[in-house]
């Protein structure tokens, strides 16, 4: 897990990449946005260097996102992927080079369940 302030200096470094987004949306009505503009380019990213589903994505983000700030559900991730899709394609090269590299083994451990090989015994006649 990444502490809240390794977490504030990704968050940053996207600062740059938000304006375009909310300026697009910014004068409509309709209830404001739950959730920072800045973590959902973090996790849009995250999801686009590793590859990750929604479900995925949202369960690592648990992982590794500090214990007090709000992870959007994966529902909620994928109506703001769709709505900034254009501009994702757009800034995709530059975004991925500010993600840092996930090392912690924990993100990996919590969705991937070993499953043990069934035994095959033979029945007998």
């Amino acid at each position: 897990m990444m502490t809240k302030k390794e977490l504030e200096q990704y968050l940053a470094k996207l600062e740059d990449f938000v304006p375009k987004v909310s300026a697009k949306k910014s004068k409509r009505p309709g209830r404001p946005k739950k959730y920072d503009d800045r973590l959902v380019l973090f996790l849009i990213a995250l999801r686009e260097k590793y590859g990750w589903s929604l479900r995925d994505l949202e369960k690592k983000a648990k992982d590794i996102v500090p214990k007090g700030i709000e992870v959007p559900d994966f529902s909620s991730i994928h109506y703001r992927i769709r709505s900034m899709r254009e501009y994702i394609e757009e800034v995709k090269p530059k975004l991925l080079k500010v993600i840092p590299d996930i090392e912690d083994s924990k993100a990996d451990s919590n969705t991937k369940k070993s499953r043990k090989p069934k035994s095959t015994k033979t029945a007998k006649k």
